[in-house]
């Protein structure tokens, strides 16, 4: 394993938190023999000094990247999640500003990193702090594609704006790569991008309530990959071989009886290498059954076979009418993709409490509290609110209030079976 090696070099802090957590994921998931793959993909992301350049860069994952692709580039993500590339941005944002947007910015200045200044920066302007970064990143003279989203899904006029949006950015993006935007491409790159979400939806599913085989971590950290890897088409194969093995496990060792309270953990996403979080619900003996957020929700954005026919405009703003039924970004001032997902889950899927976790800074996942709240109410399921940060100062703290949360939870469950009898 190429992330073994990291343990001698910890020259800095993102190193440290790096490795630290690749060797955890791989430690507690070392029977996945496939899921070797991605730490090896994940260390390449992250220290291979010798990649090219890339044309375009992605700021976050509020990026319909289909029409990336067709546009003739390869993606490159930046969506934050690193305490130690804080640091590399001390001096260009406010203490305040909420972590992943610095974590942004620490990537994107990151000393001795990847040459960005001839990149096509593509930023979706999906809250204060997006708009202040793309503001800087013109100002210092780089070349800067926004993505204004509709705020409101009600405004009629909606799909027609975000489509003249993601218009402008084939062009941005053709221009960067002198590629032609065609409707084949458009076609072919929907189709990549759906077969990828499905398989994301697919191994979610399959690999849910088998923390003997994979940890919920390592569940969230393969997702995660897929922004570390260049070819859709590449993480797909991989992660259908890593389900695979997955259903094969679970089919051949002997069954596996759940006894951790379910919980879903809803509100700001997880981003690797920063798996306090998940880490911190494994130790307080919880299981996580479902993870939502706007990263998981893209995995809803798929397109049917029949919904590739058209024109190339006609394709572009079909892209743009299913993003904004389905996308659950900040950037909305109702979530009702995200809350009317969670209202299906706890009705169909066992859920027994809900962690809401909030990174500071990012204040709009406490306008939508109130409004979970009161919904998950009505179905007797209790919601613990975790504000937090990247820092590491607050995970005893945080333990504390977890165990007891994990300890409330047993209770109920005890109470209720011994009602039933």
């Amino acid at each position: 394993m190429k992330h073994q090696h990291l343990s001698s070099h910890q020259t800095d802090s993102f190193d440290k938190e790096y490795c630290e957590s690749l060797n955890r994921l791989y430690n507690d998931n070392i029977r996945l023999s496939e899921i070797r793959w991605f730490f090896n993909r994940a260390y390449d992301w992250a220290y291979d000094t010798e990649a090219p350049s890339p044309e375009v860069v992605l700021l976050g994952t509020a990026i319909p990247e289909e029409l990336v692709i067709a546009s003739g580039a390869v993606p490159y993500w930046i969506i934050g999640g690193s305490l130690g590339s804080c640091a590399w941005s001390d001096d260009l944002v406010p203490r305040d500003t909420d972590p992943v947007s610095r974590s942004i910015t620490g990537y994107i200045n990151r000393p001795d990193g990847m040459d960005l200044s001839d990149s096509l920066f593509v930023v979706p302007l999906m809250n204060d702090s997006m708009r202040k970064m793309a503001y800087d990143l013109k100002s210092s003279g780089r070349k800067v594609c926004l993505i204004d989203i509709p705020p409101d899904r009600k405004d009629p006029y909606a799909v027609e704006k975000y489509t003249g949006q993601l218009k402008a950015m084939c062009e941005a993006v053709s221009k960067q790569t002198k590629t032609r935007v065609t409707r084949k491409s458009v076609a072919a790159a929907m189709k990549t991008v759906s077969h990828a979400r499905n398989t994301m939806r697919r191994f979610m599913e399959v690999s849910r309530g088998h923390q003997d085989i994979i940890t919920d971590a390592a569940r969230l950290f393969v997702i995660n990959a897929y922004y570390m890897i260049s070819s859709p088409e590449e993480w797909c194969y991989h992660t259908e071989c890593l389900i695979n093995e997955i259903e094969y496990r679970s089919g051949t060792s002997k069954q596996f009886t759940q006894k951790d309270p379910a919980v879903m953990l809803l509100g700001s996403p997880v981003l690797f290498p920063n798996e306090k979080i998940p880490f911190l619900v494994s130790d307080s003996g919880l299981m996580i059954s479902e993870a939502v957020d706007y990263v998981s929700m893209k995995s809803f954005v798929t397109y049917s076979s029949r919904a590739l026919w058209g024109s190339r405009d006609r394709l572009i703003r079909k892209i743009a009418a299913r993003w904004l039924a389905y996308d659950s970004a900040p950037a909305f001032v109702r979530n009702d993709a995200l809350y009317d997902y969670v209202s299906w889950f706890v009705r169909n899927r066992k859920t027994e409490g809900v962690i809401y976790h909030v990174l500071k800074g990012q204040i709009e996942y406490d306008f939508e509290l109130e409004r979970f709240e009161t919904m998950l109410a009505q179905y007797g399921i209790p919601v613990f609110r975790l504000e937090t940060d990247y820092q590491y100062q607050d995970v005893e703290q945080l333990r504390i209030r977890m165990e007891a949360f994990s300890e409330m939870l047993t209770q109920r469950r005890y109470r209720e079976v011994k009602k039933a009898s």
